[in-house]
């Protein structure tokens, strides 16, 4: 039995992997001409390492973390501190600091904490944020979905002004390149749920290396010696159906292959530009056509000399950039000498169309506003990376949208970070949890037998006393707000 994959990224190859371990024969094909796809990195005309984007990652990716072990490539992945910086204007740089407190009591401590050192959101227009913010935190799955009917504007405007929650902004543009008004709360609040879970799953780790070089060659040598194949520049121009089947694909104009089993890997995008028309007489595809792009690009700028000594993530608000890490820190035997900055651009609906040289000259202008060394260093060299950009828009509603990894054609299956989970919006662990579970229904319907690929992250059990320490906590504000009150008016 043979399975084509049609992708070569991140799910692609872990859906390969996972194939070729129930001796499936697989063979897999990439349109582009290096496999690895969004979670990629690459060298330069000058031997740079090149990223597509800033990538980390967090103790809560338990699938994507068990792939690493398999491949043996997970100490690939360095973990750093709990911190979280905020660059502000002249140097000031208030730290979201997680200490090892019985949890919630160290998201509570990290939060206050931001929320007091923090310049030009006051600290009475931050506060509205507390209890939705602590809420969430408690949600249950069924909360978490409903809130996916609603924008995080839309949300948070139903507690206080969006002032209240502009400590988070950072991180929604980066970690989805969609402004407030535009993204789903559910997205960001499962973030949040998530990161509250214990000071342990709120650090991040960061790949020692280009991400691209720490994974994607040891997924091709495994294929490889599985007796899997696989060649890049294959793009896929069309798929055959007939009888409710895949009966084949063309590849590149002409090319034909056929297989048993069909697995795109491909995006939404890519995927329904080549389905026949007689494909979307079927609910399952009309849902392809929901799917946007959420635009991004990133910024590499050498500098001649040191701007920090800080090596975890950096936060910036109402700049060009939003999320970015001096590489040169968290990797010095890879970046020598001065720092390299390695900037997330987004939402970059708008930036994308600017020159090169307008957005380098707009980055670092904000630079020099945040970091005061860097207005008497000199840039060695730059870079805009607009390759393998972007992820799919999670508008408001759009859960409902995302396809089932089984379509209703008998032998074609999806597999993406797109695709159907609970996991996340998309990104690398939703990459391979949906890449487990397509590996586990082509199990179950060609080989009858069932697989359980997936682990799921386990929400501690002082979760549940999320709810009532807060409420209790409001309540004694409450009260303590009342007898001031009857006090003044005693008087």
């Amino acid at each position: 039995m043979k399975a084509l994959i049609m992708g070569g990224g991140m799910s692609g190859l872990a859906a390969a992997v996972n194939l070729l371990e129930q001796g499936i024969e697989v063979e897999i094909i990439e349109a582009d001409e290096i496999f690895g796809g969004r979670a990629n990195s690459w060298l330069d005309e000058d031997g740079d390492m090149i990223d597509n984007a800033l990538h980390v990652f967090f103790p809560y990716y338990v699938n994507l973390i068990a792939f690493f072990k398999k491949m043996g490539i997970s100490q690939n992945i360095l973990w750093k501190s709990t911190d979280f910086y905020f660059a502000q204007e002249n140097g000031h740089q208030p730290v979201l600091h997680f200490p090892n407190l019985p949890a919630p009591l160290h998201a509570g401590v990290a939060f206050s904490k931001l929320a007091r050192d923090i310049k030009g959101v006051s600290l009475w227009k931050m506060a509205p944020a507390a209890l939705p913010m602590a809420w969430s935190m408690g949600a249950s799955k069924s909360e978490l979905d409903e809130m996916d009917e609603l924008s995080l504007g839309e949300w948070a405007r139903r507690f206080g002004p969006w002032e209240a929650f502009k400590l988070i902004e950072p991180a929604t543009h980066g970690l989805t390149f969609t402004p407030k008004y535009a993204i789903s709360a559910k997205v960001m609040m499962n973030w949040v749920h998530k990161i509250s879970a214990s000071p342990e799953v709120a650090r991040i780790g960061f790949a020692n290396g280009g991400l691209g070089e720490i994974w994607v060659g040891s997924c091709l040598d495994y294929i490889k010696k599985k007796g899997g194949v696989y060649a890049a520049k294959q793009a896929v121009t069309a798929i055959d159906i007939e009888d409710g089947k895949v009966t084949g694909v063309t590849v590149e104009g002409s090319q034909k292959k056929t297989a048993d089993i069909y697995v795109s890997a491909m995006s939404p995008y890519a995927l329904r530009k080549i389905l026949p028309a007689a494909a979307f007489r079927y609910d399952y595809f009309q849902d392809l056509t929901f799917f946007e792009n959420a635009p991004s690009l990133s910024i590499q700028l050498w500098f001649d000399r040191k701007l920090t000594d800080i090596d975890v993530t950096f936060f910036s608000m109402d700049c060009i950039f939003n999320t970015y890490a001096d590489l040169s820190n968290v990797l010095p035997h890879i970046f020598k000498g001065g720092s390299m900055f390695e900037m997330v651009l987004s939402p970059a609906d708008a930036t994308r169309h600017l020159p090169d040289e307008i957005i380098f000259e707009k980055t670092l202008a904000d630079i020099k506003r945040l970091f005061p060394a860097a207005r008497e260093a000199t840039v060695k060299k730059w870079k805009v990376v607009r390759e393998r950009q972007g992820v799919y828009r999670a508008f408001p509603g759009m859960e409902r949208h995302r396809p089932y990894q089984r379509s209703p054609l008998s032998n074609l299956y999806l597999t993406g970070d797109y695709t159907k989970t609970h996991v996340s919006s998309g990104g690398m662990e939703a990459a391979i949890w949906t890449a487990n579970k397509c590996a586990e229904l082509i199990a179950q319907d060609k080989l009858n037998k069932q697989l359980a690929l997936n682990t799921e992250f386990k929400m501690p059990a002082w979760n549940r006393l999320v709810r009532p320490s807060v409420m209790a906590a409001a309540g004694l504000a409450g009260l303590k707000i009342g007898r001031s009150v009857l006090r003044f008016l005693k008087r």
